[in-house]
């Protein structure tokens, strides 16, 4: 079933998929981004897909009094598969060559569940894990939109139908209701779980619903040229509703999908609703560049964003002249996908049902089964330089709990004394080297590290925008105090990312590597907005508490002072700098020109860390200096991240099992290890 060709959604779709690329572009002025809330134009194509796909549905349904769901289906496939297949792959020689093997695993994860229409899922899940790699450089990031849709595609016209059938005199009254309970699910969900109501078609329903509900008053209306004076006045309005969201509105976590969204969605239907042929808006919309932007916008969608995530993966800092160069080839490609793939798989004129299936599945099955191949071979890191193999052979923590709780892990449980590892994922890191070194020599080990939670009674993380609390609260705390508290006196080896709670800012090397500011902060769980002084002395002051109450237990306590970052990613940077070198090449570049940081900046991070700790005595105390390992030898005045044969981080700030195996051979040459053996 055709509905009647409405030229100005084109140019809507304009406006939503060139506002989406501008945000991932990442524009700033000083310290403002353009299109701050461009991400908005996914809301804006929800709501035209909910509108068309009512108008079809209803339209079948009014003509031909039923309803085929293979046309259904078999019409939507043809709209979306091919050219998303095209896009993966075409990307998939490219990930095998610049991405590290956790990243080729990661990006076939993704692949698999784009393919599957459940990337919202994958999302969801995977970008909550500790340490998940910026969103900026996930290639396929962008289908979970594409997933939302197709899921809503499948529910929807079955209830359709189910309404028309039995409550049809109620249709939009029951429409109008579902959309509003959807509505508020978001607004009470977003605060309490942004991820979860970002990605999933629940939070996302009354925006698809408020385009299918407009269908169904403009069935009811389906001409407005009997009010002049709105025809005019309202797309203006709408116009000015969506360009202000996308401008000015500075949304956080806590608001977006909810409330606050509705000015684009109330927008983007008085646009819709009252387009006529005499309105300017709709004459703009419905031009000639507008149109032909809007015809593409599903390719350039699809293109846009892993040429934009390889880009930045390529090149960290990437310059205008990077930036106008994605742009220029996601709209060449996109033009040749829509003319070569889109528009011919449209019609089954010109491509057959039978012909469709095949290609889509001769496209589709080597995909998959490349994409899993490498997941089973874990990236297949025998493609990189040996000095990135050998660090990927264990990107992920392999630990074997003997007994596991939510904070307790204990790793070995036969020894003639205790030894628990306490922190935050700093401290995790050490876990193997650590364990090798306990069977070793006869000690029992508990590791009792949580990531992003650092050991400070009292406190709790919560979000510093919203006061929102984070995972590492009270309970966790406590249960790792009740471990500590009620076991026999051993060693307890604590720890943590001390400088990033204290200045609730990333590190800068101050050459040009900044992770950015921290959306996490330390603070009493019945004060969470207090001022960010009010924090830190409140982190000294609990810090100091939490340790001299593990010494005055009994505990033989060795603070480890904090591991130098280095602001860069240690495999990434060592990869773009290897990248096509011969073997002695590589050797000579490691030699020349080293991934070092500056001492100073070490120094200048550290310094209220040293403070804190420094100013902690008790004679069951000692103290390990981790930065003596890296910094100032063998090179003067620098820090550095790896030698000709082994890099020391596994990423910006963790250490690789090499690093990690000599910070262990430090702290077990302490104090608290040399009076126990």
């Amino acid at each position: 079933m055709k509905i009647n060709y409405r030229p100005e959604i084109d140019g809507l779709r304009t406006i939503a998929v060139i506002s989406v690329v501008i945000y991932h572009l990442q524009i700033f002025f000083g310290s403002s981004q353009f299109l701050r809330g461009g991400f908005l134009g996914v809301d804006i194509f929800f709501v035209i897909s909910g509108f068309l796909i009512t108008s079809i549905i209803i339209g079948e349904i009014n003509q031909t009094g039923s309803f085929s769901f293979s046309n259904f289906y078999e019409r939507r496939l043809r709209r979306l598969l091919p050219a998303l297949l095209i896009v993966i792959i075409a990307t998939l020689p490219v990930a095998w060559y610049i991405l590290l093997p956790e990243q080729l695993v990661d990006f076939s994860k993704s692949v698999i569940s784009s393919l599957a229409f459940g990337s919202n899922f994958y999302w969801h899940f995977s970008l909550q894990e500790y340490g998940a790699e910026s969103a900026l450089l996930q290639p396929f990031l962008h289908t979970w939109s594409l997933a939302v849709e197709e899921q809503f595609y499948f529910i929807y016209p079955v209830f359709l139908l189910f309404i028309y059938k039995w409550y049809r005199q109620y249709r939009v009254v029951l429409l109008t209701a579902v959309l509003l309970i959807s509505l508020q699910f978001a607004e009470l969900v977003t605060p309490q779980n942004h991820s979860l109501s970002f990605y999933m078609l629940p939070s996302r329903l009354w925006e698809l619903l408020a385009g299918g509900l407009l269908a169904h008053v403009s069935s009811y209306q389906p001409s407005k040229e009997n009010n002049a004076f709105l025809s005019q006045i309202m797309p203006i309005l709408g116009l000015y509703l969506i360009l202000h969201s996308l401008l000015f509105t500075d949304f956080d976590s806590s608001t977006h999908p909810g409330f606050a969204t509705v000015s684009t969605i109330v927008g983007t239907m008085l646009i819709i609703f009252f387009a006529s042929e005499k309105d300017l808006v709709t004459r703009v919309l419905s031009s000639r560049l507008f149109i032909f932007v809007g015809l593409i916008s599903y390719s350039l969608y699809l293109w846009h964003y892993p040429i934009f995530a390889f880009g930045r993966i390529i090149d960290p800092s990437p310059t205008w002249q990077d930036k106008i160069l994605w742009v220029f080839l996601a709209f060449a490609l996109s033009i040749m996908t829509y003319y070569l793939i889109e528009k011919p798989f449209r019609s089954s004129k010109k491509i057959s049902n039978r012909t469709a299936l095949f290609a889509s599945l001769l496209l589709l099955i080597p995909t998959a089964g490349i994409s899993s191949s490498w997941i089973i071979n874990r990236g297949s890191p025998d493609r990189m330089p040996q000095i990135i193999a050998e660090l990927s052979q264990n990107y992920k923590s392999t630990r074997t709990c003997i007994t596991k709780t939510k904070t307790k892990c204990v790793l070995d449980d036969v020894g003639k004394q205790q030894i628990f590892l306490v922190g935050d994922s700093h401290m995790h890191s050490l876990e193997n080297a650590l364990l090798a070194h306990t069977q070793a020599f006869d000690y029992k080990l508990t590791s009792l590290v949580f990531p992003g939670c650092q050991y400070i009674l009292n406190l709790s993380r919560v979000n510093i925008n919203n006061g929102q609390p984070h995972k590492c609260n009270r309970s966790i705390q406590m249960s790792r105090r009740e471990v500590l508290l009620n076991s026999e006196p051993g060693i307890i080896i604590i720890g943590g990312r001390l400088p990033v709670v204290l200045q609730e800012d990333g590190f800068d090397n101050l050459e040009g590597g900044y992770e950015g500011k921290m959306p996490f902060a330390l603070a009493y769980p019945n004060r969470p907005n207090m001022s960010k002084k009010t924090r830190s002395q409140a982190i000294r002051k609990e810090y100091t508490k939490t340790i001299m109450e593990l010494a005055e237990y009994g505990h033989k306590v060795v603070i480890t002072y904090p591991i130098p970052e280095v602001g860069w990613h240690v495999p990434k940077e060592l990869q773009r700098r290897l990248r096509g070198l011969t073997p002695s090449e590589m050797e000579a570049k490691l030699q020349s020109e080293p991934i070092t940081t500056n001492f100073k900046a070490f120094k200048q991070r550290t310094k209220s860390s040293f403070e804190v700790l420094d100013q902690i005595r008790h004679p069951n105390l000692s103290r390990v200096y981790s930065h003596t390992l890296f910094c100032d030898k063998p090179i003067k005045d620098r820090c550095i991240t790896h030698n000709l044969q082994t890099a020391f981080y596994r990423d910006e700030h963790h250490l690789s099992p090499s690093g990690a195996q000599s910070l262990i051979e430090l702290i077990v040459t302490s104090n608290a290890f040399s009076k126990s053996e």
